[in-house]
């Protein structure tokens, strides 16, 4: 594939990128004290409609139609946006769904040597760093080029319509089942983290109250 389609690909998912992380969505979900069910069922309902839309994909034969593919590729990666600030709402903090939480939440199982400098462990949580639109950007950069790479390589696949299709619907279902599952682990121990503070709140007054 010549070195200028390469590039205009990596361009087009970039793009994609940065405007997934900067229109944060909205979600119809409100926080509950058993989120565990929800966001089980929300992480089904997201990869059984994401596997749908990239099994319906109607997508050229040969490299001419990996660029114009992008676009559609990028339906399934809002569903895994909007599943990740459902899962937010769930637990009760959309409010701390910022860019660069959107950002590891859904590459961090795809992507992971890139995000390194993102995320910081601290016991038994995340912490997601907060970075100049500059940094975000060298890192969705090489998100992008990785993509990029990675769907060049499926192209033959993806030109064999039966196949591509079965190919293309049960890799989508298994990629955003793993963006929920880091995205419930992320807004779970932030939820845990803020009920242990209160206990410990609690705790402290009835010590004093005593």
């Amino acid at each position: 594939m010549p070195e200028s389609k390469k590039e205009k690909l990596k361009d087009k998912a970039v793009n994609i990128i940065f405007d997934l992380i900067t229109e944060i969505p909205d979600s119809l979900h409100n926080p509950t004290n058993t989120p565990e069910d929800r966001v089980k069922l929300l992480i089904q309902q997201a990869a059984f409609k994401a596997a749908t839309v990239s099994a319906t994909l109607s997508i050229p034969a040969g490299f001419t139609g990996v660029l114009t593919a992008i676009p559609d590729i990028a339906a399934i990666w809002r569903i895994q946006a909007q599943l990740v600030a459902d899962v937010a709402a769930t637990y009760g903090k959309l409010a701390l769904l910022s860019r660069e939480a959107m950002v590891w939440c859904l590459f961090r199982h795809s992507a992971s040597s890139l995000l390194r400098d993102l995320a910081v462990r601290t016991g038994s949580r995340i912490v997601v760093q907060k970075l100049s639109s500059s940094a975000l950007k060298k890192i969705v950069e090489k998100i992008g080029l990785k993509i990029s790479s990675t769907f060049v390589s499926k192209t033959i696949l993806r030109a064999i319509p039966a196949i591509g299709a079965i190919g293309n619907g049960a890799y989508a279902y298994y990629d955003t089942t793993e963006v929920g599952k880091t995205a419930v682990a992320y807004f779970k121990a932030l939820a845990d983290q803020e009920k242990d503070k209160n206990n410990e709140i609690k705790v402290e007054d009835s010590d004093r109250s005593c």
